[in-house]
């Protein structure tokens, strides 16, 4: 029973002098991230073309057990209804080819796409899903609300990533608009992350969950809880859940993290966590 969990990133200045020391460089903080954690989102894949290079050195710098979950590039997902369907499919076709070498590495890879893809986006974004090459996950996110009507469209949605082994993105964003936006981190947050339902239905056997925790961590349980019992009936159905674990300000998204995983040790005894979060500061001022 695995359940790999990450963050959106791998450093953050509040992180330091608690899941690395202040003394570790910026360029190996990555290697005492997966430590940690056994996933992370990347981002960088999404706005530009991050070079091999950079690629083979994240990959030198985890242990064999470490997952990326890499972003497809914008150019296939938010720009797919504006550009020529043949230059969608290159920029697609040569993402996959950068990241073949890296296969032992990779989690789930995620197609996300913008509201402004509704139904009749659909087909496009099966096409994409039946060029994927790679032996690794795929998973797709959808923002139109249209995906989410418990209705013909998502029922035919699942269904074509069911057929095709392709895993649902479940975003989770209601912590953060549960309350009015009375911080920065909150009005930043509920600007940028999307307001859609929260349905979390497995598609394939490596459900990605997407989680936007509330600054407030007390508000979180009632979500977290939500989610315990979910993911403990995946892991008793045998799939292998990514968790990426945001929060408004990232600050805390480490400790919501491991708050989840202690809600599923108390649903699951036999569970075995994988998650050796600091339990404070001073502890790692001990390295």
């Amino acid at each position: 029973m695995t359940i790999y969990y990450g963050m959106a990133q791998w450093q953050h200045p509040a992180w330091v002098n608690w899941l690395y020391p202040a003394s570790l460089a910026a360029g190996e903080r990555i290697s005492r991230y997966s430590q940690v954690f056994s996933t992370v989102e990347v981002g960088s894949t999404f706005y530009t073309k991050v070079d091999d290079a950079q690629l083979l050195r994240w990959y030198n710098s985890v242990g064999e057990g470490f997952k990326f979950s890499f972003k497809a590039p914008q150019t296939v997902t938010h720009r797919l209804l504006e550009r020529p369907w043949l230059d969608v499919q290159r920029d697609w076709l040569a993402f996959m080819l950068s990241l073949q070498p890296f296969q032992a590495k990779l989690g789930p890879t995620m197609l996300q796409f913008p509201a402004l893809c509704d139904e009749r986006a659909l087909d496009t974004i099966l096409a994409l899903c039946d060029m994927w090459t790679l032996s690794t996950p795929l998973s797709v996110e959808v923002r139109n609300l249209v995906y989410f009507d418990k209705a013909q469209t998502e029922s035919s949605f699942l269904a074509e990533l069911s057929v095709r082994n392709v895993n649902r993105v479940v975003m989770d964003s209601r912590p953060v608009f549960s309350t009015e936006a009375y911080c920065e981190s909150l009005v930043e947050a509920q600007k940028k992350k999307p307001r859609v339902p929260c349905h979390p239905v497995a598609t394939a056997n490596h459900p990605v969950v997407r989680f936007i925790g509330h600054p407030e961590l007390p508000r979180n349980d009632v979500w977290l809880d939500q989610w315990a019992a979910k993911l403990s009936q995946w892991l008793s159905a045998g799939l292998v859940p990514s968790v990426f674990v945001h929060s408004s300000d990232n600050i805390a998204a480490p400790t919501l993290a491991a708050r989840l995983d202690e809600k599923i040790q108390v649903l699951m005894p036999d569970y075995q966590s994988p998650l050796p979060l600091p339990q404070s500061q001073e502890q790692v001022s001990l390295w």
